[in-house]
């Protein structure tokens, strides 16, 4: 038996009513009944309301057995993955949305003398608590006693710990940190669980969109328990400011060495590889490079602010919307049109999932989240016939185009994931001391790119989003709306 069947047995042992009754209550056949209580068939959503309503179960006790439902059909790894996509999307939307006040008292528990002969030059521990509360005082040293304080690592995703601990002392720090690291996603992790990168990837995410954070990441691609062949160094390390840290690849054993010789080794090492991998998270104001115009690629899935006006943007109106004034306003204005033009050629079967707040607040600014100084606010009478297409393409079904469902997600104007066969690419897009920042996100890692594939593909019939005629609604109030106006 399952675990959903077991806890459909203890409900119905519970509720002291025969098959035959709870059957006749929910109108559900009692051959069907009794498969799903034996566990072999599933319910239909139908049948799974009858249910609960024969049941009397109530609202929480519905949502938890709904959870048992859905992790009997696609599996605990799956499920699991999925909510730790809703969780990364949630941070994304908490950290963009909210001001964090710095109001976080610094007071550091070890204490700040820097001088040579205050630290032991040798320190060796093992335990993985050992080896954690050891790293976490070094950072503290670093970030609470230092004037600048620099950090760079050099280790691998499942080591999660010690970027939750740089998070947690940032949240709403007023010093300012300098981190630089080389990431990896080993394939680890077991079936009854979420893939454990996708949880460091939320951690990541939440540290590059702290503002008293600069984080410069790269990233290094190796299989579990690979050392990565550029890394003549100890498999994993930690750079303060002036010691370093080597842990084993098990976080089993660490040594801290307060040596000018080794920490040089260890600094020109670092720099190394850094020149030998591929940028992971970046912070850019090139358009050019943040939504990759000059390259082409079939896209799967989309998840954005606003529906994909793409589909509808002329030559003519590209150019109209460039600004005319831009140094580089004939090569952006051809490499947006060529890449326009490849997609409504090549994505047509593309799965887009947009927020109607965020279309809300377009229709009132025109503002398409590019800088004012690149591109134009499109007038009203633009923004209604882009919004009439979409909603005409909806109700004919003529687009994958779907609505979030905001009680369940909510998605602000920060945020893009595109998905393609071997990439998932994330673009953050919001405003900072009045500045306009981007930052891009892009990873081939097959487990990753999988679980996002699978979660954007699990989306339309979902609870998360609209139905198509909730949406065509929603669009037609806010038509209606905006038509009224004077």
């Amino acid at each position: 038996m399952t675990r959903f069947s077991k806890k459909i047995t203890e409900l119905i042992e519970e509720s002291g009513e025969t098959i035959q009754s709870l059957a006749e209550t929910g109108k559900i056949n009692r051959t069907t009944l009794q498969r799903v209580k034996t566990g072999e068939r599933l319910p239909t959503q139908k049948v799974f309301s009858g249910l609960c309503k024969a049941l009397r179960l109530s609202n929480v006790e519905s949502e938890e057995l709904q959870t048992l439902l859905e992790i009997t059909q696609v599996g605990e790894r799956i499920y699991y993955n999925r909510q730790k996509i809703v969780e990364i999307i949630a941070i994304i939307y908490e950290l963009t949305t909210f001001q964090i006040p710095f109001s976080k008292e610094v007071k550091p528990k070890i204490g700040c003398d820097t001088s040579p002969a205050a630290r032991d030059k040798i320190q060796i521990v093992s335990g993985s608590s050992s080896v954690l509360t050891m790293i976490e005082i070094s950072i503290d040293r670093e970030l609470f006693c230092g004037e600048h304080p620099h950090l760079k690592l050099a280790i691998p995703s499942h080591f999660e710990s010690v970027y939750q601990h740089i998070f947690q002392q940032m949240l709403g720090n007023q010093k300012h940190l300098i981190l630089q690291d080389v990431q990896s996603f080993p394939e680890i992790g077991n079936e009854n669980a979420a893939d454990p990168g996708l949880g460091a990837l939320k951690t990541l995410i939440g540290l590059s969109l702290l503002d008293n954070v600069s984080y410069h990441s790269h990233y290094c691609y190796m299989s579990a328990g690979e050392i990565h062949e550029i890394n003549v160094l100890f498999p994993y390390f930690i750079l303060t400011s002036a010691e370093v840290i080597t842990i084993s690849r098990d976080f089993s054993r660490a040594i801290r060495y307060n040596d000018p010789e080794l920490y040089s080794l260890y600094q020109k090492g670092f720099v190394s590889i850094l020149q030998q991998t591929e940028p992971f998270i970046e912070e850019s104001r090139d358009i050019f490079a943040v939504y990759s115009l000059d390259t082409t690629y079939r896209i799967r899935q989309v998840v954005e602010p606003l529906p994909c006006f793409a589909y509808y943007a002329t030559h003519e109106m590209v150019a109209n919307k460039v600004r005319k004034d831009m140094p580089f306003y004939e090569p952006l204005v051809a490499a947006t049109n060529r890449f326009y033009d490849y997609f409504k050629q090549e994505n047509r079967s593309m799965i887009n999932v947009f927020s109607l707040k965020n279309l809300e607040v377009f229709m009132e600014d025109g503002s398409m989240y590019f800088p004012d100084d690149i591109c134009y606010p499109f007038t009203p009478a633009e923004r209604l016939m882009l919004t009439k297409q979409v909603r005409d393409d909806i109700e004919a079904d003529n687009r994958k185009t779907y609505a979030f469902d905001e009680d369940k997600i909510n998605l602000n104007s920060a945020v893009e994931f595109i998905n393609e066969a071997t990439l998932l690419h994330l673009i953050l897009h919001y405003r900072k001391a009045g500045q306009q920042v981007y930052k891009t996100i892009k990873l081939k890692e097959e487990n990753i790119v999988a679980a996002f594939d699978d979660f954007f593909r699990s989306l339309p019939g979902s609870s998360y989003v609209l139905s198509k005629e909730a949406t065509v609604a929603a669009i037609d109030q806010l038509i209606s709306r905006y038509e009224s106006r004077p």
